[in-house]
C-alpha cells in the first residue's frame, strides 16, 4: 500500500494537468535533482488519477519554491522559470 496526497490537478479540455509543490533546498541549476528524486512519486499520482478518472494526464509538473521554478516532468529542459 502506497499513501501520498496529490498537491494540484486540474482538467482541461485534452486531459489533466499534474502539480506537485517541493520545498527542498535545491543547488541553482538541481532541476534534474528534483526529477530524480521524485518522479516516481509523480508517476505513481499520475497513474492512480489515471485510473480514477479514466482520463489522461497530458502534463506532469513539480513547483519548486527554492528555484522559483515549474520544472516538466516529461522531458528534460522543459521549465519555465516563474515570476
Amino acid at each position: 500500500m502506497i499513501q501520498g496526497i496529490i498537491d494540484v490537478y486540474f482538467e482541461e479540455e485534452d486531459g489533466l494537468v499534474l502539480l506537485d509543490y517541493k520545498t527542498d533546498y535545491i543547488p541553482k541549476d538541481g532541476e534534474e535533482i528534483l526529477r530524480e528524486r521524485y518522479g516516481t512519486q509523480l508517476a505513481l499520482y499520475e497513474k492512480a488519477l489515471r485510473q480514477l478518472t479514466r482520463r489522461p494526464v497530458k502534463e506532469c509538473f513539480l513547483y519548486s519554491f527554492a528555484l522559483r521554478k515549474l520544472i516538466s516532468m516529461r522531458q528534460s529542459g522543459a521549465q519555465k522559470p516563474l515570476a
